[in-house]
């Protein structure tokens, strides 16, 4: 019975894991799509507000949650 419960533990543990990943893969692509009007914007050499350079000097931040859910996946 200890076996058959500790596998349904496990199955959640998992379960909420992708759940997890899931959703931070779906704000990875909202920051794709960021930086890609970002690009945009700058192949246009338009001048960029306060907040894009805010999101700019984000980018280290950004990178490094970037690096966690690749290391989530990796333990799935």
């Amino acid at each position: 019975m200890d076996k058959i419960s500790d596998t349904s533990a496990l199955r959640l543990v998992h379960e909420e894991k992708l759940k997890d990943l899931q959703k931070q893969q779906l704000n990875l692509k909202g920051i794709e799509a960021e930086l890609n009007r970002l690009n945009a914007k700058i192949n246009k050499k338009e001048e960029l507000t306060m907040d894009d350079t805010k999101f700019i000097g984000n980018l280290g931040w950004l990178t490094a949650l970037s690096v966690s859910i690749a290391a989530v996946a990796a333990s799935l």
